[in-house]
């Protein structure tokens, strides 16, 4: 079902009074949000997670709910915010937590245009859409991509309570190495390989097959599902529809002729060691989750396949190499690089102030924690019973 409304507001300050007219429609509709999808010119802007093969991928899944909402300023084309609907009739981008680093879709100058509206404007424009949405979460926004500025993020935008860690590959494999210990990390690396080759032959893969896709994603799935009960955090991968979406977006990406999204291992023979999955994107290489196989912890196979994995990224040209959301000791081995994110929280409904009010509080604490190095220490201490309070 599609809905659309058109708005027409203006703003003013001292000096003009500008007409900020817009329009707001809204497709609700998976079918629907699949074709809109598909017709996405390829010139347009989008992050990796609002790309055409992740946003297909999600859709797929039957029980997706899509909130796709598309804003035009009068005179231009169309800018989508590809949302959909949580239990709590909260709107959120499609991915969920699965979604790190997000922004509009569309064309350069059609994003610009929206720059004059208010968060006062939308929430206004969105209630007469009757969407079922309470309120509006845009979370782990880049405040800027490609340039331009997200049109989203307000001064009113709160910073995310996660950093994005990240490395630049400026000077290749070698210039990283200078500015990051080489000698001390390829030392380290022969001793990560002499301890897994007591278990067997070992290999980098730097892309997994196709026909390895799924039984790689199954082995990562049961490492993951390990290794979470191990913290005593709740399984992001748990819903059988998130696994659903990942396999299609690798499977898919296999067909393309530069890939998107690849899986990479390292094994001992024929035995995935440790798994990361990646999407490239603008010259970035992004991993989007990863793990290790308990049996070999303790000979490093993780770090092995980050260090193999970065030397890959740098022969291909990539400028980032990008460890996602999420502030970890391993990450910090390597990146220099640190972003906040930004979070738009916008009611529509009464039901949704509160419950704008109650998440931007509650990312407040999250941040605070966090950021203090003691007590965050207590917290990932104690969370097998604290449960997942500060998992975002």
């Amino acid at each position: 079902m599609s809905h659309i409304l058109e708005n027409t507001s203006a703003t003013s300050d001292r000096k003009t009074r500008t007409r900020a007219a817009f329009s707001v429609r809204a497709i609700t509709d998976r079918q629907e949000a699949l074709s809109y999808v598909d017709q996405l010119p390829d010139d347009v802007v989008a992050t990796g997670y609002q790309s055409k093969i992740f946003l297909t991928a999600w859709l797929s899944n039957d029980t997706a709910k899509p909130l796709f909402l598309i804003f035009n300023k009068h005179g231009h084309g169309d800018v989508l915010l590809p949302l959909e609907l949580q239990g709590k009739n909260v709107a959120i981008y499609c991915g969920e937590s699965h979604a790190n680093g997000n922004f509009p879709v569309g064309k350069r100058d059609d994003i610009l245009a929206l720059s004059s509206i208010t968060i006062a404007e939308i929430s206004k424009a969105l209630r007469n859409l009757n969407s079922a949405a309470d309120a509006l979460f845009l979370e782990r926004q880049h405040e800027q991509w490609d340039g331009i500025k997200n049109p989203f993020v307000f001064e009113s935008s709160q910073a995310s309570p996660n950093v994005a860690l990240s490395l630049s590959l400026e000077g290749g494999f070698e210039g990283v190495q200078e500015r990051h210990h080489g000698k001390r990390k390829r030392k380290r690396q022969r001793s990560h390989m002499r301890k897994l080759e007591t278990f067997g032959t070992v290999r980098y893969v730097e892309q997994v097959p196709c026909h390895d896709v799924e039984a790689v994603l199954d082995a990562f799935f049961d490492m993951k599902t390990a290794r979470f009960k191990e913290l005593g955090l709740c399984d992001v991968f748990a819903d059988q529809s998130v696994r659903n979406m990942f396999g299609k977006m690798f499977k898919d990406s296999c067909a393309l002729d530069k890939p998107t999204h690849t899986l990479q291992a390292v094994y001992c023979d024929d035995e995935p060691a440790a798994i990361i999955g990646c999407t490239h994107h603008k010259g970035r290489q992004t991993v989007e989750f990863g793990t290790f196989a308990e049996k070999f912890a303790d000979c490093g196979p993780g770090d092995l396949l980050f260090f193999n994995s970065i030397e890959t990224a740098c022969a291909r040209g990539y400028d980032i190499y990008d460890f996602g959301v999420g502030d970890e000791f391993y990450k910090r081995r390597w990146c220099e690089i640190e972003t906040w994110h930004r979070e738009t929280h916008i009611p529509i409904s009464a039901q949704g102030k509160l419950k704008t009010t109650l998440r931007i509080l509650r990312g407040r604490i999250v941040k605070a924690v966090k950021t203090n190095t003691f007590i965050w220490a207590k917290v990932k201490t104690a969370r097998k019973h604290v449960g997942n309070l500060f998992r975002r």
